[in-house]
């Protein structure tokens, strides 16, 4: 009785430490990958730094300044296509998707076609809001940004 208590708390603290590492493990992949990658208009981070990648790139093939500067200068290029290609694509895409989601709608019953329309909803809205964080982070920051950084 007593081996079975002790042994049910050890069970509960190895489980406590293995959440806290999933934890730390989460937050630091969060940190390395999520964060590293946002980029705002001038192809660095939230903190003002280059992108990881690219800093990693120019280490890795030992790239001097003029050859580190001509490949920013193309992958801004690349940067500026990909966005033009995004918008000018758009309307299209929201098209067929509008029209996928008018013949899931037909296989529903009203039950369903009402959870459906709230699921969409609120799928549209993160999207939405993923998409004014994009462009937030794009645009060239005022002057007043800058004093409270």
């Amino acid at each position: 009785m007593i081996r079975r208590s002790i042994q049910g708390k050890i069970l509960v603290f190895v489980i406590f430490l293995l959440g806290i590492a999933t934890g730390v493990l989460a937050t630091s992949v969060y940190q390395s990958r999520v964060m590293s990658a946002r980029t705002n208009f001038d192809g660095h981070n939230d903190r003002g730094n280059p992108p990881a990648e690219r800093v990693s790139m120019a280490k890795y093939l030992n790239l001097d300044d003029a050859q580190q500067e001509q490949i920013k200068k193309i992958l801004d290029d690349t940067r500026a296509e990909v966005r033009k290609f995004r918008d000018d694509t758009e309307p299209q895409l929201k098209d067929i998707w509008d029209r996928s989601r008018a013949k899931i709608r037909e296989v529903l019953n009203e039950e369903q076609r009402r959870k459906s329309d709230e699921f969409w909803q609120n799928r549209d809205k993160r999207e939405k809001d993923r998409d004014r964080d994009r462009d937030r982070d794009r645009r060239p920051p005022r002057p007043d940004d800058r004093d409270h950084n």
